[in-house]
């Protein structure tokens, strides 16, 4: 059903009296005789339509009538119409069994870290994101080794959480970058591994490994160091923070100080007068100490 009100510019149901003075305004807009418009003749057949039909009130009354059937029926249909599509829809996933649905489910969130992966790329290129990831590693191995060694204040274990949080956050992107490259392959091919749990497996064990590593390579500097290349000094004990096997002690080299804690049994070490016990320090770290036992003295003098 045409909607004369639209052509003569109106809101639907409009007055007469609007009626007549939008067609007095159109008229003489589009009228052949005035427009070369090519849509002219056509216009103002349809402008006449909209006079004939709304010019008055008792023709106004009965095509009002008509447009709001036709507006109902057209509502009525585009509601079948919306039902229809989302029982079409839902027919559909009914239809799939719950494994399928897992795979839609899956594939779909596979799209969408590609999409954001691709976007990052972009940004920043997986060079650039290689490199920083070697840098951090190495960064994080250091501060770890060059930290092994503590002093008894809560900024030297500050450094060394931080060692360690660096090389696990960097290990945690490295994984997170390989599953983002995997899961973003395993679009177009199949990939023939669990490569979730491999890549969990993996980075405990290069987390593991790490730590390990550092602990042996320090283990065997501080056996040769205190074999090779040391000296002796006196260190005081501080009985208030002290346990029987774990003493924590204070001592001076180069009139710097330091304070250790050093595992050991309080019975098995030489006591001085003054709380004091002897010490043995690498020269080049003083860090590097241990205490000297009753039985490393008697193996010194054989």
């Amino acid at each position: 059903m045409i909607n004369y009100y639209k052509i003569l510019g109106l809101e639907n149901y409009a007055s007469v009296a609007d009626v007549k003075t939008a067609y007095k305004k159109l008229i003489k807009q589009y009228h052949p005789d005035v427009s070369s418009d090519p849509d002219a003749e056509e216009m103002t057949r349809y402008l006449n339509h909209a006079k004939e039909f709304l010019g008055n009130q008792a023709s106004k009354e009965n095509y009002d009538r008509q447009l709001k059937l036709a507006y109902l029926v057209e509502i009525n249909r585009l509601k079948r119409q919306s039902k229809k599509s989302t029982a079409s829809k839902n027919s559909y996933w009914d239809s799939l069994s719950v494994d399928q649905r897992k795979s839609r489910l899956e594939e779909a969130r596979k799209i969408k870290i590609k999409e954001k992966y691709e976007k990052s790329l972009s940004f920043f290129p997986l060079s650039y994101r290689l490199i920083g990831i070697v840098i951090f590693l190495v960064w994080g191995l250091q501060v770890m080794y060059s930290n092994y060694f503590l002093e008894y204040t809560a900024y030297a274990y500050i450094w060394a959480v931080l060692g360690y949080f660096i090389f696990g956050s960097t290990l945690a992107v490295s994984a997170s970058e390989i599953y983002t490259y995997l899961t973003t392959k395993s679009l177009h091919q199949t990939i023939r591994f669990n490569y979730e749990r491999w890549i969990a497996i993996l980075f405990v064990l290069f987390f593991l490994l790490g730590i390990l590593s550092i602990s042996i390579l320090n283990y065997s500097r501080k056996s040769y160091l205190i074999k090779n290349d040391f000296e002796y000094t006196t260190a005081k004990i501080d009985f208030a923070r002290s346990s029987l096997d774990r003493l924590i002690v204070s001592y001076e080299v180069d009139q710097v100080e330091y304070t250790k804690r050093v595992d050991v049994v309080y019975n098995d070490i030489i006591k001085l007068s003054g709380d004091r016990v002897v010490l043995k320090f690498a020269r080049v770290n003083p860090l590097i100490c241990e205490v000297v036992l009753k039985t490393d003295s008697i193996s010194e003098l054989n």
